[in-house]
């Protein structure tokens, strides 16, 4: 079976409309669904905005699934220049950029102790169709300079409130993560919020397609 972590009902909504024999069921006050997608079991949790609920989420997945595979699709905002909006990627690498220990100890932005690292690797080297990227995740929607300047200062071109926190369980799992995002915004242009909500519908729609072959990829 795979697991699914979306974080939000519209980022998941045209990947269930195809998704076959589908069930509802509840995991961790959470809905999920069980069902067949590419002759492939699955179950998708719609976890809700930000790291705690993403990483409870998948955690729940792991524990009452065993998968063979975490999957987490949904919009990303990335910087001009850099990304495209409506494009989607396969995220290499991942950080939590609002976890700082900086003026405590010598560590960079980032740096989770129990690891020794800032980085996250995901199991993205089947998944060759589409462009990579590294993703830097906070319990934050934000277009503040400092904020973002940061995660440019470590190396990621994507933004988002999940990611990094499924790698980090994915990896206390020894669980396979690919992370898949589709950019609904490029800071930039205009503002990222209005971006957000004229391009959600059209990068959620392409998703059916796009996971598709990513579990072909895998299988």
């Amino acid at each position: 079976m795979i697991g699914i972590v979306v974080a939000l009902p519209h980022e998941a909504e045209y990947f269930l409309n195809e998704l076959q024999q589908k069930r509802e069921i509840t995991v961790i006050d959470k809905p999920a669904y069980i069902g067949t997608f590419s002759d492939t079991d699955v179950v998708l949790v719609v976890c809700g905005i930000g790291k705690v609920n993403s990483a409870l989420a998948t955690q729940a997945i792991i524990d009452k699934f065993s998968p063979s595979v975490i999957i987490n699709f949904g919009s990303a905002g990335g910087f001009d220049g850099k990304t495209q909006v409506l494009e989607y990627y396969c995220v290499d690498k991942c950080c939590q950029y609002d976890f700082d220990l900086s003026e405590l100890d010598p560590v960079p932005v980032g740096y989770i102790q129990d690891y020794d690292t800032v980085f996250f690797n995901t199991d993205s080297s089947k998944i060759n169709f589409l462009p990579k990227a590294n993703l830097a995740s906070a319990d934050r929607f934000t277009d503040k300079a400092e904020f973002l300047d940061i995660i440019q200062s470590i190396g990621c071109t994507l933004r988002d409130m999940e990611g990094g926190a499924i790698a980090q369980v994915c990896t206390a799992n020894k669980t396979p993560l690919v992370l898949i995002k589709g950019v609904s915004d490029n800071y930039g242009s205009s503002t990222s919020a209005d971006q957000f909500r004229n391009n959600l519908t059209s990068v959620c729609k392409g998703f059916p397609k796009i996971i598709k072959k990513v579990i072909n990829a895998l299988l």
